[in-house]
């Protein structure tokens, strides 16, 4: 592994250092890395052994890297880090990563973090905890530049080189009196000016801004769209509250890829990193779908009961049951995959259900009617010595049950979304169990019509 030339130290090579007691050999090797590569390689490290190496490092480093590691590692910093450093670090970091940091820990521990902060900080941490979670005021960050209108060029250089470094800069804000919202500079523009053009004439004053209530997917939607590096925060009054940057909005997207896919699972998100979630917590998540899951899955068990007579007198039909539900199942959690994208992505919506719901079953017709030809050969191959008429059977209902899959798989995620239920959370397993039951259902009846005409 590299950076710009550098050759970074194997995990063995830090190993063997920490071992050899070396470290301030290792201290000069951390030096000369950037940050999220020291993250990188202390995630890789033994826990114990990371946390001598986050020792070596200067709280400016060590706060950026703190933010970085994965959750196994910062368990361990939290677990062995006197709480002053860790607050020392916290004061650092850019308040809004430092607000996102306190939010995943216990209470009692955050608020003893809090307490050892610097005033100003911790003023300033508390003021974005205060808004609620998920939400854009949670989310910005308050060190962002705000000119006036009747500042020239010259004067607004003068004051942005007397701001800190960890200014945001990545557009320029323009405010009234009353601290309203009233236009943006873009960079280019201020450093392409005259040095007597007031920002009035050189700022935009169509603005796009998002209230301190909005959503973080909401959010993230509008960066995506406006392809932002960074968005205004307003409130009510239309007064300019601080900004959110392009780096939160990419944790916003990881955030929310990370529930979709643990709801597609069957599963509540974690709203803690991974080990700082107790075994206990992670059975409550997980448990109330699994016995409903557990409770629809037993209709599979109760259409099976229901045609045992059939499935004595023809005992080869028991053979396909895992073929026809593990068929219908597959295309029903490919289907709902690519319409919970499109949901996402405002490609589908109520509007064009039935657009959706054609194309989809178009594309069902055709998959049937290959899997049909398969299932017949193979059902030919296994039954044809005692009844070869069940892999008639068999062909017929593996379309039926590919296109039936489908249609749910294409309908509930869309009915789901139009009534605000997130559409992950009775997907996946859910439309599986249900395409079981239902696919069963399917294959009994006609089995009982075909082999009792025949």
């Amino acid at each position: 592994m590299e950076q710009q030339g550098l050759t970074l130290p194997s995990v063995d090579e830090m190993e063997t250092l920490i071992d050899n007691l070396e470290l301030s050999k290792l201290r000069q090797i951390l030096v000369a890395i950037h940050p999220a590569d020291i993250a990188d390689l202390l995630d890789e490290l033994p826990p114990e052994k990371a946390v001598i190496a986050f020792e070596l490092l200067s709280i400016e480093v060590g706060s950026e890297v703190l933010d970085e590691t994965g959750s196994l590692v910062r368990q361990e910093l939290l677990d062995k880090v006197d709480e002053e450093k860790l607050a020392d670090l916290l004061d650092e970091l850019p308040m809004d990563d430092a607000a996102e940091f306190l939010e995943d820990l216990p209470d009692d521990l955050s608020d003893r973090l809090i307490m050892l902060m610097e005033p100003e900080e911790a003023a300033e941490v508390q003021e974005l905890l205060g808004y609620e979670e998920d939400s854009a005021g949670r989310l910005m960050t308050r060190d962002v530049a705000a000119l006036r209108r009747f500042w020239t060029v010259d004067e607004t250089f003068r004051y942005l080189r007397s701001l800190e470094e960890d200014e945001s800069l990545h557009y320029l804000y323009v405010v009234d009196r009353d601290d309203r919202l009233i236009g943006v500079v873009p960079l280019r523009r201020l450093i392409t000016a005259q040095p007597e053009a007031t920002v009035e004439s050189i700022m935009v004053d169509q603005v796009v801004a998002v209230p301190v209530t909005a959503d973080q997917e909401e959010l993230a939607e509008m960066v995506a769209r406006y392809d932002f590096v960074s968005i205004p925060v307003v409130d009510e009054d239309g007064r300019f509250l601080g900004a959110v940057t392009v780096d939160d909005v990419l944790d916003i997207v990881e955030e929310e890829a990370t529930e979709d896919i643990q709801r597609l699972g069957g599963s509540e998100p974690l709203d803690q990193p991974y080990f700082a979630v107790s075994v206990l917590q992670v059975v409550k998540k997980r448990i109330g779908w699994l016995l409903l899951l557990f409770i629809a899955a037993t209709l599979t068990g109760s259409v099976i009961k229901l045609f045992e007579n059939e499935l004595n007198i023809v005992i080869s039909l028991s053979l396909f049951i895992p073929l026809i539900i593990g068929t219908g199942g597959n295309a029903g959690s490919q289907t709902v995959a690519t319409i919970i994208r499109a949901i996402t992505l405002d490609e589908v919506r109520l509007s064009n259900i039935w657009q959706a719901v054609r194309r989809e079953v178009s594309v069902g017709l055709i998959l049937g009617a290959v899997m049909a030809v398969a299932g017949y050969i193979r059902a030919i191959i296994w039954v044809f010595d005692t009844d070869p008429n069940v892999a008639f059977v068999v062909a017929l209902t593996l379309p039926v049950v590919v296109i039936w899959a489908i249609t749910v798989a294409t309908i509930i995620p869309i009915l789901a979304d139009r009534f605000k239920i997130d559409p992950t959370v009775i997907s996946g397993p859910m439309i599986t169990t249900i395409v079981d039951a239902t696919g069963l259902l399917i294959y009994f009846l006609l089995a009982r019509v075909i082999l009792t005409a025949i």
